[in-house]
């Protein structure tokens, strides 16, 4: 017998699935909602484009759901071990990057930025950044053409450089509070595998790609000159999120010991790559 577990994070909760990998059979599940705010979304009132969340939810969703779900499991199947699990999969929102600081922590949760909404997750509906997307692609169509050929055109509000530019303009103390930037469906396997350096933290390309406009073509993330043309402190920060990004062929690394007891499942199992929940589900359907 062998099992894997699924880990979905939405826009107002997480889901996880204990799967039987003869079957696909479902053999447990559970829903936890994120406490934070309304239905899971930290708003403001002042702005109707504001929509951001609580990484301290994603915390305490992802030990809630898992044991959830292995709690029925073990009442459905009497002959389910925990042990027998195989691997997590891990999909979330996107593009919802979360500012960390070096030791991969959410600003958020440390005292001095608990109450700032620029320094919690910027939740994927987020369009607060509409003028720096905008800029964004007037930009790259007079400097980096190729950029937009990869992307549909035109660089959105809900993607990774315009909410930090954005965060960069109206909350500066965040940005420069910031170590790095991490993506939620990396953040969640970083923090299964006990990563502790946001350099360390296995990246998806499925967010590096459009979202961060990331490709190997050019050699990863968009380049220095281009950054710098934004402001040049995004291109500071660039030596600070990722070099490579991976598909989903590649592990996020093993689940550390210190989770491995938070859930009760071995030590060592793989963790899978991060990606978009929609790309994910695609694969889930069969697409090769």
């Amino acid at each position: 017998m062998s099992y894997t577990i699924g880990l979905d994070y939405g826009t107002n909760s997480a889901r996880a699935v204990v799967v039987d990998c003869r079957d696909g059979a479902e053999i447990g599940t559970c829903v936890v909602d994120y406490p934070s705010g309304h239905q899971g979304i930290l708003l403001d009132p002042g702005d109707h484009h504001l929509a951001r969340q609580n990484p301290a939810d994603y915390v305490y969703a992802l030990e809630q759901a898992v044991r959830g779900a292995l709690a029925e499991a073990v009442a459905g199947r009497p002959e389910f071990r925990a042990d027998a699990v195989l691997g997590i999969g891990v999909d979330g929102t996107g593009s919802t990057p979360i500012p960390v600081d070096a030791q991969n922590i959410p600003l958020a949760m440390a005292a001095g930025f608990a109450g700032s909404l620029a320094a919690q997750a910027w939740l994927w509906k987020d369009h607060t950044a509409v003028p720096e997307a905008a800029a964004i692609t007037a930009m790259a169509a007079k400097m980096r053409p190729q950029y937009l050929a990869k992307i549909g055109g035109t660089y959105s509000s809900e993607w990774f450089w315009a909410k930090i530019w954005h965060c960069l303009k109206v909350a500066p103390d965040v940005f420069d509070a910031a170590y790095s930037w991490v993506e939620l469906s990396d953040f969640i396997p970083a923090v299964l595998t006990g990563a502790k350096d946001p350099l360390a933290v296995v990246r998806g390309v499925c967010m590096a790609g459009h979202k961060a406009m990331y490709a190997d073509d050019w050699g990863g993330l968009p380049d220095q000159e281009f950054l710098a043309a934004l402001d040049p402190r995004l291109a500071a920060l660039r030596d600070r999120l990722y070099t490579v990004a991976h598909d989903a062929s590649a592990t996020a690394g093993t689940l550390c010991a210190a989770w491995a007891a938070r859930l009760g499942l071995p030590p060592g199992i793989p963790i899978a790559i991060g990606e978009m929940d929609v790309h994910y589900g695609a694969i889930g359907c069969g697409i090769t």
